[in-house]
């Protein structure tokens, strides 16, 4: 742990100092105090006990953590390393294990429930209202798939390629799946599994009322646009509650799921007591899905950047137990798949070490166990439904 000197008059009135602070006796931390708000007088304690060094000394990344808040107590981050130089091309051409027919008979049932999924969604957009007895048998149809499919396999097709144009149906889809394995993994009963999979599949609806140019545009948004699109969880509970849907903990889900633990989520701010369970659980599902795919402005992440993602910044934002369980559930059903890493290769995963989830040790094609690297990391998971030419295109 690095700790860095703050001068102690960088230190503003009224800032909850929410660490550790310390003081420095020779070549040793001195603890002071945690979970202050500053006062002239605790001011006045400092320098009594930092003399004659007028510092206070706080570890490096809850510094990080207060200038990102927009405190600045006069530490400057350390300059980025510099991108390492492009790897060269594979000179051998790596084959990949062929397809299951387990996964080809999991992706032909996924492609035919996106394909529903998609005429759901142009029968809201045409009508403005969501047809009520058609979605609760689609969601019994998605509750039927996880209950007989490997979910590996299910998470295999999540992680899939898809275009661009197929984003909303297709994102609403797959966080309904993630939802069903939350619920699964949280040992739902069945009536609370179905609300909180039609809660993933209805939450985004609400954007078929937001321009297209806005939701699918290339480039960054403007502040206007921001603020358009963060309607849309509210159009999305206005457009259930006109449908006649009543179900409290899918609406509440729907109308909650881009709220954070920490207050800063959208529509309303809300405090974490205010956030139902449901938008906590459909909150991580939707960045899951957000973050694996591919979008006209941001490229598509690989998994264990994600499930990083959630282990560092998540537990500030989302529900602690929550983002745990599905890191760990998520572990577990990523282990003995295949990823191609960033020299073309295809590699198999052999563990995910969950201090370091970014870089999963890996067996390559000769047999040899590594740990991939920043210099040798998974670009993307390896499925049976990548073509060579997809393959080409994502390390060429």
């Amino acid at each position: 742990m690095e700790y860095v000197a703050v001068k102690i008059d960088n230190i503003p009135l009224e800032l909850v100092l929410d660490c550790k602070a310390y003081v420095k006796k020779g070549s040793e931390f001195s603890y002071l105090c945690e979970n202050v708000t500053i006062t002239e007088a605790l001011l006045a304690r400092f320098r009594t006990a930092a003399d004659p060094d007028d510092s206070v000394y706080i570890a490096s990344n809850y510094l990080e953590a207060f200038l990102k808040r927009g405190v600045d107590l006069g530490w400057v981050p350390p300059p980025p390393e510099p991108e390492p130089p492009p790897k060269p091309k594979p000179k051998k051409k790596t084959v990949p294990p062929p397809p299951t027919p387990e996964f080809e008979e999991v992706k032909r049932q996924y492609v035919e429930t996106k394909i529903e999924t998609e005429k759901i969604f142009a029968e809201i957009a045409e009508s403005g209202k969501v047809d009520n007895a058609r979605t609760d048998d689609f969601v019994l149809e998605i509750g039927a798939k996880l209950e007989t499919n490997d979910i590996s396999l299910i998470i295999d097709s999540i992680n899939n390629i898809r275009s661009v144009d197929e984003y909303l149906h297709t994102h609403c889809l797959n966080v309904a799946f993630l939802n069903g394995l939350m619920a699964k993994w949280l040992r739902y009963d069945k009536k609370r599994h179905d609300e909180l999979v039609k809660t993933g599949l209805l939450h985004d609806i609400g954007k078929l009322l937001i321009p297209a140019k806005i939701i699918n545009k290339p480039a960054k948004l403007t502040k206007e646009e921001i603020e358009t699109v963060k309607k849309h969880s509210v159009f999305s509970f206005e457009m259930l509650v006109n449908s006649g849907i009543r179900e409290k903990a899918l609406l509440l889900g729907v109308l909650q799921h881009h709220e954070k633990l920490n207050g800063s989520g959208y529509p309303y701010g809300l405090a974490a007591k205010d956030i139902t369970d449901f938008a906590r659980i459909t909150s991580i599902s939707d960045i899951y899905d957000a973050m694996i795919a591919k979008r006209a402005y941001k490229e598509a992440q690989s998994p264990f950047v994600i499930l990083e993602n959630f282990a560092e910044e998540g537990y500030s934002m989302l529900d602690v137990k929550l983002t745990k369980l599905f890191i760990d559930c998520m572990i577990g059903e990523l282990k003995g798949k295949f990823m191609i890493l960033s020299d073309g290769s295809v590699a198999k995963v052999i563990m995910v070490n969950e201090r370091n989830l970014k870089y999963p040790m890996v067996e390559l094609e000769d047999g040899t166990v590594i740990s991939t690297t920043p210099e040798l990391y998974c670009v993307k998971m390896y499925n049976a439904d990548i073509s060579a030419k997809e393959v080409q295109d994502i390390y060429s």
